[in-house]
Formats: structure tokens, sequence, C-alpha cells
């Protein structure tokens, strides 16, 4: 196999399963459920540039979700060639799985979302765009402390960044000037909601029952319009696939093997 991007770890054999993580997050988060199903698969874990041991953007002012893209499409193309492959996604980095089953919908073997922030897919004019796009305003005008707090503590709980070590804390805020390019990408999309008519394979759209509103709207809207979509709701949050793990990996770790 040809040499590797860094912060990309394949592990297992059988048909291949690639992997995106949430940003402020890495592809750690997918080990517990690659542990499950490595046996039958070849796993493709990939930290999202500016994340992980992944490198950083170096053209900040260029960067939009193609940079991320190409190299993944390398790092595929490395891995398995030709082959097609499911496709897993949490966040943004199930925005950007999106957008990699949009442009190659015939290289899926199946689709696995958990709450993707596609935002450009909401409605013109719609209270949901509105405050999608104003988060991501706000979150860019603060200070990269600030940032993480406002910015945790949405998908998750108020106080939540202040109950983390002050080590945590620290990595989060540095990570938050490649947040600020997640937004730009999920932004400046221009694929429409009537353009996932593309993607035909099976795929399944997870939303937590306890999520923001925000995200679970915009996870049925993307399930309603996939030709074979589904909308599976858990009883979980948005960090669902990270803090309820045991629930929400084993559940997504079941449908993958259904659909081999």
């Amino acid at each position: 196999m040809a040499t590797l991007p860094s912060g990309v770890y394949v592990k297992g054999s059988g048909p291949a399963v690639v992997f995106l993580h949430s940003s402020l997050s890495t592809a750690k988060q997918w080990v517990p459920l690659i542990n499950i199903i490595k046996d039958k698969f070849t796993c493709i874990n990939i930290d999202i540039l500016g994340y992980g041991n992944a490198e950083k953007v170096t053209d900040e002012a260029n960067y939009n979700f193609d940079v991320e893209v190409t190299r993944i499409r390398h790092i595929i193309k490395t891995c398995i060639g030709d082959e097609n492959y499911h496709l897993v996604g949490h966040s943004c980095g199930g925005a950007i799985a999106l957008k990699v089953a949009f442009e190659a919908p015939q290289k899926l073997l199946s689709l696995s979302l958990y709450e993707p922030v596609a935002f450009h897919l909401l409605a013109q004019g719609s209270i949901e765009r509105q405050e999608a796009f104003s988060f991501s305003e706000k979150i860019a005008g603060l200070s990269n402390e600030n940032a993480a707090q406002v910015f945790t503590d949405f998908w998750n709980y108020d106080g939540f960044y202040l109950s983390l070590p002050s080590k945590v804390q620290e990595m989060m805020a540095t990570d938050m000037q490649k947040v600020n390019l997640d937004f730009k990408g999920l932004t400046c999309e221009q694929y429409q909601l009537n353009d996932l008519s593309v993607i035909t394979c099976s795929a399944v759209i997870y939303s937590g029952t306890q999520s923001p509103h925000l995200t679970q709207f915009l996870a049925k809207t993307i399930a309603e319009a996939l030709p074979k979509g589904t909308l599976c709701e858990l009883k979980a949050g948005h960090m669902g696939p990270i803090d309820k793990a045991e629930l929400v990996l084993t559940k997504i770790a079941e449908n993958i093997v259904s659909m081999n």
C-alpha cells in the first residue's frame, strides 16, 4: 500500500467502512465501533484536517470542504482502489461524508450519519437556517476560550466546558480556529436538498432525542430527502457517539452489518 497521509488508521479485513469524526474530536471516537466490526470489515478511520494527527490546513483563506474531500478520496483510493465502501460520519464529519456521498454516490454500499450538520441544506429564510448561521457568526466573533465554551456547551449542556479539566479546555480552545474553518465549509456548500436524490444506497440518519432542535430538524429533513433514507432516533444528545457510545455505536454497527 502506498504511504497514507498522517492521521489515517486502517484495521481489519473485508468490505471497507470509512469513518469521519465530529469537530473538536478525533478518529479515536470511532474505536469502540471499529472493535465491534473489525473482524468483518476493513475500517478506514480518518482524522479530519486540523484534528488528531492530521496535518493542519495550509491555506485558510481558500479553505472549503473540497479540500477535505480531495484528501479523503485519496485516502480511500490508496486503501481500497476502486472498491465500494460503507460511509459513517458524525456532525461536521457527517456533513463532509454527505458531500462525499453526493459527489460519488455510485461508490457507496451504505450511508450512516449521526446528525450531519449540513447547514446549507436548511431552507432559505427558515428559523433553523437563521439559527445555524447566527451561531456560526457568534463563534467566529469570540476569543478562542469563550468560543470553545459557547460551542461545547451548545452541543452538550450549560456548564459542560467549565466541568472539563483545564488541559482539555486549553486543547479545545486551541482547536477553535479549525472549528471556524469547519463552519466556513458547512455554510458555503452549494448542492441542494433535492440533489440528494442521487444517493440511492441504504441510508440511516441517526438523531438524538435530547439534541438541540436544530440538529434533530436537520437530521429528519435529510432522511426524508434521501431515496432510501431512514431516520433512527436514539435516547442521546448531539454528542451521542461519544458520550452514549455503547448505545449509539452498537446500533450503527448492527445496521452496517445488516446492510453488508
